[in-house]
C-alpha cells in the first residue's frame, strides 16, 4: 500500500475515470497548460509565446482604466526558470513512465487519471506541484444510471454548454415552463429567468419518457449532452 492511499476521496460513479483509470492526482503549478503536449520542445515555443504575448499586453494593459491593480499584477507574472524546470520535470517523469494515464490541464490546474499507486506517489512527491488532492473511483450503480433516494422520474438529461441567441432562449424558457411533468434543475430554472444565453454542462431536466427528447429537439436540436436512467437508492 503506498502513502497516499489514505489521502483518496471516493467518487462513487458509474464507470471508472475516462471508462478506465481508477485514481486520480490533482495539482496547481503555474503554466502547467504548457504540458497540452508531453514534448519538450512544446513546452519551450509555449513558454516563449506566453512571454511575448505578455510583454505586448502590459503596454496596452497600463494604458486602459479598466483593468485593477489586481488584475494587472497577475496578467504581469513573470514565468520563471523554477516554472519552466518544473514544467519539464513532470515532463519528463510522465514521458519516462511505463503506466498507463491521462493528464488533464487546465489553466494552471492538472489531473493526471492512472491505475499506477506508484505514478501517483512520485507526482505527489514532486515539491513543486501545490494543492494536490486525489481521488479514486468507485463502481457502485449500473452504467449510465444515477441514483437518488426518492426518485420522482424516471430519466435525467443534461444538457450541453451552447451559447443559444435570444430567440432560441425565449422558446426554452417558453416550452419547459408549459412542461408539468418535469423537473428543471435550480441552477438551469435561475438560467432560464435570466439574461444569460449560454447553457451549462450541469444543467440538468428530470422526466419520464424519452419521447420529450423529440419534443425538445423541435425547440431547438443539439441541446442535450447524456441521458442518464434514474434508480432508487437502496437498489
Amino acid at each position: 500500500m503506498t502513502k497516499t492511499i489514505q489521502l483518496f476521496k471516493s467518487v462513487f460513479k458509474d464507470r471508472l475515470f475516462y471508462n478506465r483509470f481508477e485514481y486520480s492526482i490533482g495539482f496547481y503549478l503555474q503554466e502547467v497548460s504548457c504540458l497540452r503536449e508531453l514534448n519538450h520542445a512544446y513546452i519551450d515555443t509555449m513558454i516563449q509565446r506566453r512571454i511575448a504575448w505578455r510583454e505586448v499586453a502590459q503596454q496596452r494593459w497600463h494604458k486602459s482604466n479598466n483593468i485593477t491593480t489586481n488584475i494587472l499584477a497577475r496578467r504581469r507574472r513573470e514565468i520563471s526558470k523554477d516554472t519552466i524546470q518544473d514544467l519539464h520535470e513532470i515532463a519528463d517523469l510522465l514521458l519516462s513512465t511505463g503506466a498507463d494515464f491521462k493528464l488533464v490541464v487546465s489553466a494552471n490546474h492538472a489531473h493526471v487519471y492512472t491505475n499506477d499507486l506508484a505514478l501517483i506517489d512520485q507526482l505527489s512527491n514532486l515539491p513543486s506541484l501545490e494543492q494536490k488532492y486525489y481521488s479514486r473511483a468507485i463502481v457502485t450503480r449500473p452504467r449510465d444510471t444515477i441514483r437518488l433516494k426518492n426518485p420522482l422520474h424516471q430519466f435525467r438529461s443534461y444538457f450541453k454548454s451552447v451559447k443559444l441567441i435570444n430567440e432560441h432562449h425565449l422558446y426554452l424558457k417558453n416550452f419547459l415552463t408549459s412542461q408539468p411533468d418535469i423537473r428543471v434543475s435550480p441552477a438551469f430554472q435561475n438560467w432560464l429567468e435570466g439574461v444569460f444565453n449560454r447553457t451549462q454542462d450541469y444543467f440538468f431536466v428530470d422526466h419520464d419518457s424519452m419521447q420529450w427528447l423529440t419534443m425538445l429537439g423541435l425547440v431547438r436540436p443539439g441541446l442535450i449532452r447524456k441521458t442518464m436512467q434514474i434508480i432508487p437508492a437502496n437498489k
